[in-house]
């Protein structure tokens, strides 16, 4: 069937061609309408639920809050995983959901129960929302609003009204998080004395201020032959309206006005978190977040070419000024990329043309890198794969080339010499490409099997490598279209019949090749055992060099993280923060800072006082004098902080590495020790423990023990016995708390399209237990009790946070590595904790993270990979009839992953996921050259020829090919194994296992394989024809 292909393909080529011209054109169309992205988005499917709960501890957040929603939720269809974290006033609950739920089913199920525990929930807490649909991709850019001219306020109410409205429009976007500055609020301040002097409640005041605002619909009235709506306009427009609303009316009959029991101001509503910039002050800052599965290149575009428009129409004096930019990091990598993928394309082209002799064929050849790159765009929007580092980053051009390349020797070797033209030439091509078209198919096909494990790995491993798996195998499928249909049109048109047979340094080459054959087919048994010794050395070599799941990508900035006492005021840590921002600044490597600690008013991320990011942006590497590498350079700054700024712990990441990892586990750290039970003091010291082993290990960078206990509070609880001798209500002795800091809402100021809350405030004299206790509540009868009259006031100190996960207590301890590797590092600090640390039997230990998805992906692997090499052995068997035969050929699988290893261990390299596939592309390779030679040599020796003639020739004739595909394969990869561009790290230990492995298992093909032959053919010699068993 591939040979009627073949020659109807010649037959009419014209047309061919012509197909070819559109598929081209197709494949560019389908290039430029690509997704693209720096690296695959390998977050999970979460659905993370956020409840506001003024007033209440961590402790009875999860009670009254965490507990309930847990509860409901629990069970969900698609439910993986589910963790939570509750602060003081704020729950979180995130559910992580397996991989392939629509997000949107996911979400609709949450908020189905949800519905179901709200009215369980505390009256004080507001209405559990869900968090943005975003992904540890999602935050594409960030950027600041300044102004010499303006106030923060000013700032802040110019980027939350007229910025953030129009960015949210872009398709794309879901949503803006603003932080910073300060949030305009309307403020009604009430003296203590004044309320009380003048008899008036809390309750009292917050109704009048809300009566007095508000609009009115009065119906329509018919005045001659026209109808006018009646309209009842009260609403507040300012601090004196405001000012003039009247509480109530004397006994004199003058009015009490709002204004006379204290102040009417513009203020800022009370802030959790702060915003600070280069170690300057503070700042005002924006967030895009992307929509999930959204084409990160196309919408950063949209935001910059909004923001354009927006700076156009803003006051005088007000920039936007971008501070983070997810497409200059697309932009490098993708850079890294392509200039590989052109500069592999050049080299194919060159060692084609050296070593075919011919530029026309080479020509011929390296078409069908463009064509099968078309058919795997197709393939890539087909399976919804997106462009990037992963899955156009791993493509060696070479392995799309092994085919036309063995096709073009078989028909330059049939018509060498010949003086055929028109028809009789289309013929001999014809039947020359058709003989080999069915070989060639099936190399092809081994290489497109072994990349079959990469699309059975789960979880992160998965979405990381099955995209490179699916374009690799689209584009193998597109190299065997090309093969069979294209190339032997375009070669019958462009490429003429050679005089000879190959460059003269060629045949110089395989001449002196064939005369050391001899020699190694008598030496067979000891180049075997050397080979064996070989890898088994390197075998060695390579388990102590470690292992990684992931090479670390250097995205060019850095995010310092910063975790301190958790008492800490905000004010206090924002001064902190200012004075590393000006640690971070004495360095000629950093550009910019800015820092965020705590949270914003409204909550999307459940942190305290206690936390802060760092974002960094850095300089160009090779403009670095500090040090030579992200790992170095860390260092330096994680030792000058934390020596400058006393009681600040620093563990240094990089931007999309730290979201995806706190996104993947809830931890931003390369390793995450879990400890389980349900005592919060025993889980304390447990930690610390764990914490204090693992420090003492080699190759620990940032050690972090969650802080549970030190956060101060001032708890009221009011007297169930009193309160009621009062006639007080819990509500309102509660109502006093909420006015003297946060306000009790009472109702919205607008300007034009701007609005903004107004608030009854009633503040302490100071901020002290005696102060806080002198608030007046209402009591039955009108009257007025101190609020020390009814509730115990006292100082105390609890736990920062609560986290769970699975429905049980938790806490971890954070580990970042520097200088080792993955696997072994947790190996030896799972043995010091076994050995020094003492776990009850009520309590557990978990190890995550990174290392986790490595765990999952190495057994996953250690499955499907021998599957994949017993399919390959199949077809092996298929194609030769013998067992023998097979197994000569498969006999090279192993031995060429010596190389890989040599080169892994004379790079540095540790082994890793991008290196196992680049061991299983290898695999491929090998097979492939051992196919080709081994076919020819049993085919001479079937037709007669004697056992060593028939190696020597079989051997001498394929040598050509098996060092042109070796060749074009090793060099295709070669400008991925020397990359230092962005990306490049996981480039690296792909294509290095593939150019050393390719290098040795050439020599063991040449050399080794022929003395395997000799072995396998001496034992059936009952097979051959009786003149070469005589001859034997």
């Amino acid at each position: 069937m591939l040979a009627k292909i073949v020659a109807t393909a010649i037959q009419h080529r014209i047309l061919v061609a012509a197909l070819l011209v559109l598929l081209l054109a197709a494949g560019g169309y389908a290039a430029s309408v690509l997704p693209i992205d720096a690296v695959p988005d390998v977050s999970t499917i979460q659905v993370s639920v956020l409840t506001d709960a003024p007033g209440l501890s961590p402790v009875e957040v999860e009670r009254l809050v965490t507990f309930p929603i847990e509860t409901a939720l629990n069970g969900v269809p698609k439910l993986q995983k589910m963790r939570s974290v509750s602060r003081s006033g704020l729950s979180a609950v995130t559910l992580v959901f397996r991989d392939g739920t629509d997000i949107w089913f996911a979400r609709q199920l949450v908020l189905e129960r949800m519905r179901q525990v709200e009215g369980d929930l505390p009256k004080s807490a507001q209405k559990p929302q869900l968090a943005p649909v975003s992904s540890g991709l999602g935050e594409i850019y960030q950027f600041v609003v300044r102004s010499d001219h303006h106030s923060p306020m000013q700032l802040r109410t110019i980027l939350d009204w007229d910025i953030v409205p129009r960015l949210r429009g872009i398709p794309g976007i879901i949503e803006v998080n603003t932080m910073g500055g300060e949030l305009k609020q309307f403020q009604v301040v009430v003296d203590t004395a004044r309320v009380h002097a003048h008899d008036l409640t809390l309750r009292g005041i917050a109704e009048a201020i809300e009566r007095a605002n508000l609009n009115i619909g009065g119906g329509y009235i018919d005045r001659a032959s026209e109808s006018y709506t009646i309209l009842g306009i009260g609403v507040l427009k300012n601090e004196a309206d405001i000012g003039n609303v009247v509480l109530r009316t004397n006994p004199d009959g003058t009015a009490l006005l709002a204004k006379q029991l204290g102040q009417v101001r513009v203020g800022a509503a009370l802030r959790y978190g702060v915003i600070t910039r280069d170690g300057e002050g503070e700042a005002v800052t924006g967030v895009v977040m992307m929509l999930l599965g959204a084409n990160s290149r196309d919408v950063v575009h949209a935001v910059k070419r909004r923001v354009a428009e927006i700076q156009r129409e803003l006051p005088p004096g007000v920039l936007i000024e971008p501070i983070y930019d997810r497409a200059d990091f697309v932009g490098r990598t993708l850079t890294t990329v392509m200039t590989n993928l052109v500069e592999g394309a050049l080299v194919v082209l060159v060692v084609l043309a050296l070593f075919l002799g011919t530029f026309r064929g080479a020509l011929a050849v390296v078409l069908g890198i463009p064509a099968s790159m078309a058919i795997a765009l197709f393939g890539m929007h087909a399976f919804d794969v997106t462009g990037d580092l992963m899955s156009l980053g791993a493509i060696d051009f070479g392995f799309l080339v092994d085919g036309p390349i063995v096709m073009l020797e078989a028909v330059m070797a049939a018509v060498a010499g010949t003086q055929l033209s028109g028809k009789l030439r289309q013929e001999q091509y014809a039947s020359a490409a058709g003989a080999i078209a069915r070989p060639v198919a099936f190399s092809v096909v081994i290489i497109m099997l072994v990349y079959l494990p990469l699309l059975t790995l789960e979880g992160i491993e998965g979405k990381m490598f099955r995209p490179m798996a699916v374009t690799m195998a689209c584009a193998l499928f597109g190299a065997v279209v090309y093969s069979v249909l294209f190339f032997p049109a375009v070669l019958s048109l462009v490429v003429a019949p050679p005089k000879g047979h190959g460059p003269r340094w060629v045949s110089a080459l395989t001449s002196r090749y064939k005369k050391m054959l001899p020699a190694a087919i008598r030496a067979r048994w000891p180049l075997l055992g050397a080979s064996a010794v070989a890898l088994a050395i390197s075998g060695v070599l390579v388990a102590r060099a470690g292992a990684d799941f992931m090479p670390r990508i250097d995205e060019g900035d850095i995010v310092v993280t910063i975790r301190r006492a958790p008492s800490i005021s905000l004010d206090q840590a924002r001064d902190l923060d200012l004075r590393v921002e000006r640690v971070l600044r004495r360095y000629p490597e950093v550009i910019t800072t800015l820092g965020m600690t705590g949270r914003a008013e409204v909550a999307v991320d459940p942190v305290g006082n206690e936390s802060g990011d760092m974002f960094a942006h850095l300089r160009p590497k090779k403009e670095w004098t500090t040090a030579k590498d992200l790992d170095s350079f860390s260092e330096v700054l994680k030792t000058a902080i934390e020596s400058e700024v006393p009681g600040t712990f620093v563990s240094i990441s990089q931007p999309i590495e730290d979201k995806t990892n706190e996104l993947i586990s809830g931890s931003r750290a390369d390793v995450q020790i879990a400890l389980y039970g349900d005592d919060l003091a025993q889980l304390k010291s447990l930690s610390e423990q764990v914490g204090a082993v693992v420090r003492t290990v080699p190759g620990s960078g940032d050690v972090r023990v969650e802080r549970l206990l030190g956060l101060p509070s001032l708890s009221v609880r009011p007297d169930r016995v009193r309160l009621a001798r009062y006639g007080v209500r819990v509500e309102d002795a509660f109502a006093a708390l909420e006015a003297a800091r946060t306000g009790v809402h009472v109702g919205w100021i607008y300007e034009g399209h701007r609005r903004f809350e107004l608030h009854l405030m009633v503040p302490p004299r100071s901020p002290t237990p005696d102060a806080i206790g002198d608030l007046f509540v209402e009591a039955a009868g009108g009257i007025q009790v101190p609020l020390s009259e009814v509730a115990d006031i006292e100082e105390t100190e609890g736990p920062a946070q609560v986290r769970r996960e699975g429905l049980h207590r938790t806490v971890r301890v954070d580990v970042n590595l520097r200088g080792r590797d993955l696997v072994s590092w947790v190996a030896e600090a799972r043995e010091k904790v076994k050995q020094s640390v003492q776990i009850p039997s009520s309590y557990t230990i978990e190890w995550g993270g990174q290392f986790e998805n490595f765990e999952r992906a190495q057994k996953r692997l250690g499955l499907v990979v021998p599957l994949a090499l017993g399919i390959i052995f199949a077809m092996l068997l298929w194609t030769f009839g013998r067992v023998r035969y097979a197994a000569a050929v498969f006999l090279i699988v192993p031995f060429a992953l010596t190389g890989g290893m040599l080169g892994l261990v004379g790079r540095g390299l540790s082994f890793s996921i991008p290196a196992a596939v680049g061991f299983i592309a290898l695999a491929g390779v090998s097979v492939l050259n051992g196919v080709v030679m081994g076919t020819d040599i049993r085919a001479r020796f079937m037709q007669g020829t004697p056992v060593d003639e028939a190696i020597v020739e079989g051997a001498a004739h394929t040598a050509r090919a098996v060092l042109t595909t070796a060749a074009v394969a090793a060099f295709g990869f070669m400008p991925m194994a020397l990359s230092n561009g962005a990306g490049s790290e996981v480039q690296r230990p792909l294509a290095t296992v593939v150019v050393a492995g390719i290098a040795i298992s050439t020599l063991l093909t040449l050399f080794v394989f022929p003395g395997v032959m000799r072995v396998i053919l001496g034992k059936t010699l009952h097979e051959a024809p009786p003149s070469v068993r005589g001859a034997a």
